[in-house]
């Protein structure tokens, strides 16, 4: 036990990792990083309108559902059916094919739904997931030549505000309900969705704590910034693709990397912990035997591999900042894949997705930096009050960090159904 008190982080951040794998045994699926979010696409000819519905398939293992044999796709058919409504009493569509499964993107599921309507509906209510989570955040778009940016409409609907008449429905009627989304609300979309992403949280602020002057907080945030917004981008216009649930567990090992640094560094213990981490990176490798792994064995080697060069190098980049920015934009590029993920599975042309995209990373911007701000604000005055109580709790976020860290990486290595 002594000679565990010298690492205590290492100590730590173990216990933590395994009690909360422990109840990853018994309690089924953890939900992802990302925020809850689902997207449709809409389109009105002929008296027929169309609509394909996407969502992160972590997302559909949270609808309860009386046959655990069923697939994804046919839980999400089964609930949509029951949480989609199209028209009134007065202009009702019926429904002229069952629920269909498409293909999509790994790690997301789709499904097209079709109506015959005598008349434009005068309303969409789209009330999926909004009784299953109440930060759910759905994004609508309806093909329309009336439409601007490069012809289609888009609305972002909320649980306050599940409703939506499209102008390209509203012609005869006397106004369309719920004007399109601007670029505002995009902005208010990215704050809220880094707000709301407790591993970017956990990833700013093991980054923090690795950060002994303002200009090294400076030097890791531009780097990051400047990382995951090249990917969000190339990945958001299709440009780049990428594994949505490898991407998701590497962000979780880049977590706690980041809090196995810091100990690093505080207890010039660089060589064993690296062993360690890049040995229990390694041990997933057989368990690819028994389960379906989101990496594959190259990519476990080459994430072992780069763990361990990383924590060896932890004391050059703690001397030198302007090499923190570039391990930075490095993760930063693994997080933007994340960012992405969503946007990649709408389907949307590159057009109609500049105005989402730059609303969308500006407001994770904003929102990344309020955190970064708030948590300086925060360490000052605790440092200026007490600077061994300070120390003492560093080491307790360093440690909660890389449990985290730890258990996203595990559990996301794992495709769970």
């Amino acid at each position: 036990m002594r000679r565990w008190s010298r690492y205590p982080l290492c100590f730590a951040g173990l216990c933590f990792a395994g009690l909360l794998f422990a109840c990853l045994l018994f309690s089924g699926v953890a939900h992802a990083h990302t925020p809850s979010e689902s997207f449709s696409r809409w389109h009105y000819a002929g008296h027929t309108l169309s609509m394909q519905f996407t969502v992160n398939a972590r997302e559909v293992s949270r609808i309860p559902t009386a046959s655990y044999e069923d697939t994804p796709q046919q839980r999400l058919a089964n609930y949509l059916v029951q949480h989609i409504a199209v028209g009134d009493g007065e202009s009702a569509c019926t429904a002229s094919a069952g629920p269909k499964a498409l293909a999509t993107r790994p790690g997301y599921v789709r499904v097209e739904m079709v109506w015959r309507c005598a008349s434009p509906p005068k309303s969409l209510s789209i009330h999926a997931f909004f009784d299953l989570a109440a930060e759910h955040v759905h994004f609508a778009s309806m093909d329309s030549l009336q439409a601007m940016a490069g012809g289609v409409e888009q609305k972002l609907l909320t649980s306050e505000s599940p409703d939506w008449t499209p102008a390209a429905l509203s012609a005869g009627q006397s106004a369309a309900t719920g004007a399109p989304s601007g670029f505002l609300d995009y902005v208010k979309l990215g704050f809220r969705h880094i707000g709301g992403g407790l591993d970017h949280v956990m990833f700013l602020a093991g980054l923090l704590l690795l950060c002994r002057r303002l200009r090294d907080v400076i030097w890791a945030v531009t780097g990051f910034t400047l990382g995951h917004s090249i990917t969000l981008s190339l990945a958001a216009l299709g440009l780049v693709q990428a594994n949505v649930a490898g991407v998701e567990a590497t962000i979780g090992l880049t977590i706690a990397l980041v809090a196995v640094e810091r100990t690093a560094n505080a207890q010039r213990s660089a060589l064993p912990l690296a062993l360690a981490s890049s040995g229990l990176i390694l041990l997933l490798v057989p368990m690819g035997i028994f389960f379906h792994l989101s990496i594959g064995t190259t990519g476990l080697a080459g994430l072992a591999l780069f763990s361990f060069c990383y924590l060896m190098g932890s004391k050059e980049l703690a001397d030198r900042g302007n090499y923190r920015m570039v391990i930075t934009a490095l993760f930063g590029l693994i997080h933007g894949f994340g960012f992405a993920g969503a946007f990649q599975a709408a389907s949307m042309g590159q057009n109609s997705l500049l105005l989402p995209l730059a609303g969308f990373n500006i407001g994770v911007e904003l929102g990344q930096l309020a955190l970064v701000t708030a948590m300086v604000i925060s360490g000052i005055i605790m440092r200026s009050q007490n600077p061994l109580a300070t120390e003492e709790v560093a080491k307790w976020v360093a440690a909660i960090v890389c449990g985290f860290g730890v258990f996203w990486f595990v559990q996301r290595s794992f495709l769970l159904p």
